[in-house]
């Protein structure tokens, strides 16, 4: 793991919004950068996207949609009746 110089004093402060798991690692990592790090969540920590769906991030989901590659193969899932984008 990476670690980053710590400044003498904090100078520096930023909001936090979501106490979630991105939220959390947000506010840690500004913290390492030397940041005074305010975390807002409207409620209890964890109880939010990040407890419906058990914290896991969707990492295969990173590449956008609406790439040319995607576009252009949207058609042919289209025509499979058993592709992902087939409708009954």
């Amino acid at each position: 793991m990476e670690h980053h110089a710590q400044p003498e004093a904090v100078t520096h402060s930023v909001a936090v919004i979501g106490a979630g798991v991105v939220g959390l690692c947000t506010a840690l990592e500004a913290q390492r950068y030397g940041y005074a790090v305010t975390l807002f969540d409207r409620d209890t920590p964890g109880n939010g996207a990040s407890f419906g769906n058990a914290g896991y991030l969707a990492t295969e989901l990173v590449a956008p949609l609406a790439t040319p590659k995607t576009v252009a193969g949207a058609l042919p899932m289209l025509l499979d009746p058993n592709g992902p984008l087939s409708l009954p």
